[in-house]
């Protein structure tokens, strides 16, 4: 009898399949990839092209965990099933569950089901946590944040000044979906990503955030830098101990974590929300262009029981979304100077957009141009993080050399809409 290929699942796979790092990381090493993600168009689409080291694709609906447990227990007898990887904020529950039905590292199921839940996120983590209530269980302290607690990438997020604008938002909402009212926290915001594997946290680094805040009602996402520039010593120790101190309460075991917060004016980090999954906007990319070491692979050795641990920063890179005008897209311009040309990204891509990495002392570089949405798109005012239209990643030795050329990319890149 001949002996099982060795296998990893990768949970949202294909919604990442475009940058490649982890199915290509597996083919180097032989390991097949069966991948769990939605179908649809853009699963054939991406499943058209080359991707033969796919050994295995369903399509499942993330809430029936019963449904993956099925196809993942099938994947068992014809393969040895040795890790699971959750790349996607819907997969996290029906991943840390099958990787305890198999036996595999993961964060662990009270990690998983915590960071998935809002409330609960308020509940367990309440030490760290902005003052917190559902809607319609008490009179409320306005202002307040309405924050769906099912929602992703800061939908339906937004700042009420009082009851009467309360009353007016909620008519934007589903009669089904919960609520949370939460006390707002002014001050910069950071996230902090961090490798642990099995409880120990081998890696842990700061992005700074640039955000819409609080004066626009709305908070999306304008910005990231890696590692954070600014940070005085004493708030760095105070974002990473009490990131610490949240993955220790969350039992949180392996795997990436992802967590937002806000300094406010005491300088305590405040918990915003925290993921047991991978970040989103380009920040993995950011960490391997800052410390010239892929966190795709580290996580993927981490899921393997291995040593994942990555060296402190060298460089410094910025992803900046772009503002846009009113009206229809139809073009995004580039200027010669910058190296690069506009790349309009298409859903079913999966080629890397930013493919080199810089050695510590080279010059600063404009990785990519992102165009994120096609041609004769209606572009509507930023509420949410679908809103954003176009995009450039960079980075350079330093945070003065980083700046400057963010300001040559912001007058050399414009974003054309006509009526």
């Amino acid at each position: 009898m001949s002996t099982p290929k060795p296998a990893v699942v990768l949970f949202g796979g294909l919604a990442v399949a475009w940058n490649q790092r982890y199915l290509r990381v597996l083919a180097e090493r032989g390991i097949a990839a069966l991948i769990v993600d939605r179908g649809g168009p853009h699963a054939e689409a991406l499943l058209s092209g080359d991707l033969s080291h796919v050994a295995g694709f369903a399509a499942a609906d993330p809430e029936d965990h019963a449904v993956v447990a099925d196809v993942v227990a099938g994947w068992a007898e014809r393969f040895a099933v040795v890790g699971v990887a959750c790349l996607v904020e819907q997969y996290v529950l029906p991943a840390a569950i099958t990787a305890d039905l198999l036996g595999v590292p993961s964060p662990g199921l009270r990690a998983a089901t915590v960071c998935r839940d809002k409330h609960l996120q308020r509940r367990f983590l309440a030490e760290w946590s902005p003052r917190s209530q559902r809607a319609g269980s008490g009179e409320p302290q306005f202002p307040v944040i309405l924050k769906p607690a099912g929602r992703l990438a800061s939908s339906g997020v937004r700042f009420v000044p009082d009851a009467a604008g309360l009353e007016a938002a909620l008519a934007d909402y589903g009669p089904d979906e919960v609520l949370l009212l939460e006390e707002p926290v002014r001050g910069p915001e950071f996230s902090v990503e961090s490798l642990s594997v099995d409880g120990v946290v081998g890696y842990a680094e700061i992005t700074g955030k640039r955000t819409t805040g609080l004066d626009s009602g709305f908070f999306v996402e304008l910005g990231h830098t890696t590692p954070a520039p600014g940070l005085d010593e004493p708030a760095r120790a105070a974002l990473l101990d009490t990131h610490h101190a949240v993955l220790d309460r969350l039992g949180f075991g392996t795997g990436v974590a992802h967590a937002e917060y806000r300094l406010d004016d005491s300088g305590r980090p405040v918990l915003i929300e925290i993921a047991a999954r991978p970040p989103g906007d380009s920040i993995m990319a950011l960490h391997w262009l800052a410390t010239g070491v892929s966190l795709e692979e580290a996580y993927l050795r981490a899921v393997l029981g291995e040593p994942a641990e990555l060296p402190p920063p060298t460089r410094v890179a910025r992803q900046v979304y772009l503002d846009h005008p009113a009206g229809v897209l139809t073009d995004v311009e580039v200027a010669p100077e910058l190296g690069v040309g506009v790349h309009w990204f298409s859903p079913g891509e999966v080629h890397a957009q930013i493919a080199t990495c810089a050695e510590r002392d080279d010059d600063a570089t404009v990785r990519c141009v992102l165009a994120l949405k096609p041609s004769g798109t209606e572009l509507v005012p930023l509420r949410e993080s679908g809103d954003r239209a176009a995009m450039f990643v960079i980075d350079a030795p330093s945070v003065a050399e980083l700046d400057e050329l963010e300001r040559r990319c912001r007058a050399g890149v414009r974003v054309r809409a006509g009526s």
